[in-house]
């Protein structure tokens, strides 16, 4: 099934947003919303707490002398250490080496001094970097990955490992090897993943921004998971990535404002692969867009009716701001895309046994090394050849066109980012039917890996909140290389239907 590009009337289209956006704040008298205000702290509170500003506002009151580096620090730390028992987002503390890296020289720039995490994916010399697998509980890594080079240069300070699902191939986090990290909005819910940890982190106001990865939504689903704001970057745009054309994954970091995402990219990724710069002129930004959505998935299901809200609501934000918007979606080859995605993700878990097996000098690997998932996609492909790879890329290459064909009409695609909103702790269990629980996550994750395949830009953008005060956000997706009017339009709605005030009661 292909996905063609189907339109609604204007008319018809502003009918129904406006008749959502009337729903989403009110409801019959003793009824709940579906989409509720989260509680927010008190004025008062929220001037004098330091930990609720944004990341350059934090590197701002470094460099005037409001506060020092390890002040932060230690704010951070002490967060961490009140808030980790219930939501266990750090897996490997690294307080100590914080406290000198924040009592040392720091860098100029606009993050330095800055507490942050670094996800459990990424090695860091002399700490330990386990991938959420118990197969490397024991790894302290003699290098730094090539993000952690970027954030030390940035002059950031890392407080610890954040939470991954093992090797980051799940959509929530919830690691055999340490536990599941829990939703600082409603622990009963997951994080979302693969950056899960990271996202907990942040929206609990124990670091204002915290360093995530995406390989198929693993930034955007826990932004959306957690109140949050998450940018995938176009393929090649980050240090850790030499830009060829099927590489998935990008690293970035999951925040509360639009500037820190945007500053982030702009200074720590630096890097320069002919792609136009990430920011934008304030005036280049105040074009009318041309927005095309959709509400249903590639196979024309619905999603969840929050999840429909949320789009219908972004929507009609859009248009109140001038741009125009209308129901069309990229012509994608939904099934051949899907299958191509999984026979990739599946070799990703073949490589994972293999280094296993040549870390332990070629033996097999015992079953319990590894999680009932990983071994489940290992066995797809245990007895295949690379050279079925050939028809992965190529399908990617014919995504690719669609989204270019896309995008010669439209600036933005948005979607949900799942299918419903945050799930239990516990619903992806892996001692049960593993052939249902992925069939279960094809309509669960249905949106973001196309971006993945495609090497677009992302991002998700908080909307709503459910009746069990879990967030719900949106995806944007962009031209290649387009990150700066993705920019321009979230600081748009990060000003007409702002969220930063909104804070979880733990925090």
């Amino acid at each position: 099934m292909k996905m063609g590009i189907v339109k609604m009337k204007r008319r018809e289209f502003l009918y129904g947003a406006t008749a959502i956006g009337a729903l989403a704040g009110c409801s019959p008298k003793g009824e709940a919303s579906s989409a509720n205000t989260a509680p927010a702290a008190a004025p008062a509170a929220r001037e004098k707490a330091s930990w609720m500003k944004d990341a350059l506002a934090h590197g701002e009151m470094i460099a005037n002398g409001q506060m020092t580096a390890l002040g932060q620090a230690e704010i951070a730390i002490s967060r961490s250490q009140k808030l980790n028992e219930t939501l266990n987002f750090i897996v490997t503390p690294t307080y100590d080496q914080a406290r000198d890296v924040a009592k040392g020289a720091l860098p100029s720039g606009p993050f330095a001094g800055v507490p942050t995490l670094t996800k459990d994916l990424q090695e860091t010399i002399g700490v330990r970097t386990a991938y959420g697998s118990r197969a490397f509980m024991k790894n302290i890594p003699d290098h730094d990955h090539r993000i952690v080079t970027a954030m030390k240069a940035a002059g950031l300070v890392s407080i610890g490992k954040s939470a991954t699902p093992e090797f980051g191939f799940l959509p929530t986090t919830e690691p055999l090897a340490f536990g599941p990290t829990r939703n600082p909005w409603n622990p009963e819910h997951s994080t979302g993943g693969s950056s899960g940890g990271s996202a907990a982190a942040v929206a609990a106001g124990v670091v204002p921004m915290a360093q995530s990865s995406d390989g198929g939504g693993s930034i955007r689903i826990p932004a959306n998971c957690c109140g949050l704001f998450g940018m995938k970057a176009s393929r090649g745009r980050w240090p850790d990535s030499d830009g060829t054309d099927w590489e998935l994954t990008v690293k970035g970091f999951v925040t509360h404002s639009v500037r820190d995402s945007q500053t982030s990219m702009a200074t720590i990724a630096a890097t320069d692969r002919g792609l136009p710069s990430p920011v934008l002129a304030k005036e280049a930004g105040k074009k009318a867009y041309k927005i095309g959505f959709a509400t249903k998935d590639g196979w024309g299901n619905e999603v969840h009716p929050d999840c429909k809200k949320a789009v219908l609501m972004a929507a009609k934000t859009c248009a109140d701001l001038g741009h125009h918007v209308e129901e069309a979606a990229p012509a994608y080859s939904v099934q051949p895309f899907n299958d191509a995605f999984m026979t990739l993700w599946s070799f990703g878990a073949k490589q994972v046994v293999g280094n296993v097996s040549k870390a332990m000098g070629g033996k097999p690997v015992p079953h319990e090394a590894l999680e009932p998932v990983t071994w489940w996609l290992y066995k797809n492909v245990a007895d295949k050849d690379p050279s079925v790879l050939e028809a992965v890329y190529a399908q990617f290459a014919a995504e690719r066109e669609a989204a270019r064909a896309y995008y010669q009409d439209y600036d933005f695609y948005l979607t949900p980012v799942l299918g419903e909103p945050a799930v239990k702790i516990g619903r992806i269990d892996q001692s049960g039917d593993l052939d249902a629980l992925f069939d279960w996550m094809r309509s669960y994750v249905p949106f973001t890996p196309y971006a993945n395949a495609t090497g677009h830009p992302a991002m998700s953008v908080p909307t709503l909140w459910t009746k069990d005060n879990v967030p719900v956000g949106v995806q944007f997706e962009g031209g290649f290389g387009d990150e700066a009017n993705l920019f321009a339009l979230a600081s748009q709605i990060e000003e007409a239907a702002p969220w930063a005030h909104r804070w979880p009661d733990m925090a």
